[in-house]
């Protein structure tokens, strides 16, 4: 991988380690990519503490002048890729600016060194190496380790599916190498359940304190297909 990604702004918890690097591959496909999976999600409204860490961890060239509004958390079980099966867990925030209303990843870890890369070099995802068990599924538990956090989700699903579509209206936006600016607009469509999930996480406060932990109305998704097209980048924000 390019020495150019091996430093990105994320949460501590998102540090490659030296041991972990030798791992990486040199490269991974380019984007975009379309992926299949099964996921559960959930969402929170940070209180002063959470806005307090998430201003901690989320660089100003992307924060500045917007609010956030939201925490999500996800537990995903990937079932087609260009780099093969995984799971991912992401902590992310919704920002507003003004009327605009985009996302932030500052916490994404995945058990695939290909898809580490991948995420680095494409989107200026933060990614980096963690254990799982379990899948998104009801009734039964799924749970991400690193060397000091595990987070861990139970969701008890309703039966009714419906059908979900999320086009390419909301941004992601990261901070690349040199102080660029990188944002993409994912889509994904699929079917989902309505899901009282359980979440429990055993971290340090750069994580615990506005990762949205506790018991929470989020989705439930079997059958999820995503496409990530390629980022875009320009100069920091001001």
């Amino acid at each position: 991988m390019n020495s150019d990604f091996v430093h990105l702004a994320g949460t501590p918890e998102t540090a490659l380690r030296h041991e972990d690097l030798v791992t990486l591959p040199a490269s991974a496909p380019p984007a975009p990519w379309r992926v299949t999976a099964a996921a559960m999600l959930w969402t929170d409204r940070p209180d002063d503490r959470a806005r307090a860490a998430i201003d901690a961890v989320v660089p100003k060239e992307v924060s500045a002048g917007a609010t956030p509004i939201a925490t999500v958390g996800a537990l995903i079980r990937y079932l087609r890729t260009p780099v093969g099966r995984y799971r991912e867990v992401i902590g992310a925030v919704v920002y507003r600016r003004g009327a605009t209303v985009f996302t932030h990843i500052p916490f994404i870890a995945v058990d695939s060194p290909a898809s580490v890369v991948g995420g680095r070099t494409n989107w200026a995802l933060p990614k980096t190496l963690a254990s799982f068990d379990g899948q998104p599924a009801g009734g039964t538990s799924m749970a991400a380790n690193g060397d000091d956090w595990r987070l861990e989700a139970t969701p008890t699903a309703h039966l009714l599916m419906v059908p979900m579509l999320v086009p390419k209206l909301l941004a992601l936006v990261q901070l690349g190498p040199h102080g660029t600016v990188w944002s993409v607009r994912p889509s994904s469509y699929g079917v989902a359940r309505l899901a009282r999930i359980d979440v429990r996480v055993m971290a340090a406060p750069t994580l615990a304190d506005w990762f949205p932990a506790g018991i929470h109305w989020g989705t439930l998704t079997p059958r999820l297909t995503m496409v990530l097209g390629r980022a875009v980048w320009g100069s920091a924000a001001g």
